[in-house]
């Protein structure tokens, strides 16, 4: 059973901790990492949620991403879901923090409510994508997407749908930061 830390809507700390179900039946504030994998082309890589998942189950989503355990820093937790999401180990000097942002996403009808004080970071992938190893009971497919095939993707009603409804201004921040950041690689940048 899982139990995370709550939050007020501010990122306050309440001292209370929270079984998994309970927070997201009752729509707590609770501490998310994500973490977006990326290389040049510029692309994107991202992960198809598995069938079995609670929440947006077989749409695609961040590269790893997952719950913060009560005491644990955000960079520990986005090093563990690497790791557990998709058996990569990453050192953490690799790892380039974003933001840390609030967002609030709903699924089974209402039912699930995560509201989210999300740490945001990104990775430069060097590596083969076949060298990784999805847990099969998370991760379904993993796949880079082209930046200039995500932006048409998203902008359309219908493929859109395929996606973790994150905010549009969400994916468009972290589509121009991995550009970016590919911009800087070709010119002896990081």
């Amino acid at each position: 059973m899982e139990y995370f830390e709550i939050y007020d809507e501010r990122g306050n700390p309440t001292g209370e901790v929270e079984e998994r179900g309970v927070v997201h039946a009752r729509g707590l504030w609770h501490r998310t990492v994500h973490v977006w994998l990326y290389r040049e082309g510029p692309e994107i890589l991202l992960q198809k949620r598995a069938a079995g998942k609670d929440s947006h189950p077989g749409l695609w989503d961040v590269s790893a991403a997952g719950h913060m355990n009560v005491g644990e820093d955000p960079e520990s937790s986005a090093r563990r879901e690497l790791r557990e999401e998709l058996g990569f180990e990453a050192g953490a000097e690799l790892l380039r923090f974003v933001e840390k942002s609030r967002r609030t996403l709903t699924s089974r009808e209402g039912r699930f409510i995560d509201r989210e004080i999300t740490f945001v970071y990104m990775l430069r992938y060097g590596e083969n994508p076949a060298d990784l190893e999805p847990d099969g009971a998370e991760v379904e497919e993993v796949r880079f997407f082209g930046t200039s095939l995500l932006k048409t993707l998203l902008a359309d009603p219908v493929s859109r749908t395929i996606f973790v409804p994150y905010d549009d201004s969400y994916y468009r921040s972290i589509i121009g930061l991995v550009e970016e950041a590919a911009r800087g690689s070709g010119s002896g940048g990081s």
